[in-house]
């Protein structure tokens, strides 16, 4: 959990600096040296970074999660980021980060520009397929019954509350939103000309220029 919400934490920092550009209205949140970051900017990346995060559609769905964050898994460090006063430190973190980044000089300007490019294809990837797909994949009462009583052990007698049922549809609906994304990625790869030869040429030669006790382990 910890690794792939620290990927998610660097995917989403490069859309919340790109989102955060100007003051847009709405009066201002936080000003760090010359640049300004409006309440209206910052509640736009709070609801998207924990729709993001959590799956969820609507920025209500944000608010009621964020209403019981006190009883969500303390060792769950996406929890932090449901209260506005933490996301405000992480984003003043991040946009401090940036500029560091962008001026200090040591730092590979190559590696950093291909770093920029994946963390941009990432993010908008994950967004696009998020919005394609939030109102597409449902869960019915029957499905929830049904992973219920086919994972009691999991739920060590616990009864089948409102407060269960809300988690059990969300990882429902995670696992459909999965399962939906790859499909639609396997179809997007075969409507597309995709020629990879070149990589297969790339492979073959990285193997004959192998010494052969490489070869052989």
């Amino acid at each position: 959990m910890k690794s792939k919400f620290l990927l998610m934490i660097i995917v989403f920092g490069s859309l919340i600096i790109g989102v955060l550009s100007c003051d847009s209205g709405g009066g201002w949140a936080v000003k760090i040296d010359n640049e300004t970051i409006s309440i209206d900017e910052l509640n736009r990346s709070y609801y998207i970074f924990n729709k993001m995060t959590y799956n969820l559609r609507t920025d209500e769905e944000v608010d009621g999660l964020a209403s019981e964050a006190g009883n969500l898994d303390p060792r769950d460090p996406r929890r932090q980021y449901l209260v506005k006063s933490s996301f405000v430190d992480h984003l003043i973190a991040q946009r401090l980060l940036y500029k560091k980044a962008m001026s200090d000089s040591s730092v590979d300007r190559k590696e950093l520009e291909i770093t920029m490019e994946i963390a941009k294809l990432q993010a908008v990837s994950m967004f696009y397929l998020n919005q394609k797909f939030k109102d597409k994949v449902t869960v019915t009462d029957e499905e929830v019954e049904k992973f219920y009583t086919e994972n009691q052990s999991s739920f060590r007698g616990v009864p089948l509350t409102d407060e269960v049922v809300k988690r059990i549809k969300e990882q429902l609906i995670f696992q459909k939103s999965m399962i939906a994304s790859n499909e639609y990625i396997t179809d997007l790869m075969a409507e597309s000309r995709i020629n990879k030869e070149g990589f297969k040429e790339y492979l073959q030669k990285l193997n004959k220029d192998k010494p052969e006790e490489s070869k052989t382990e």
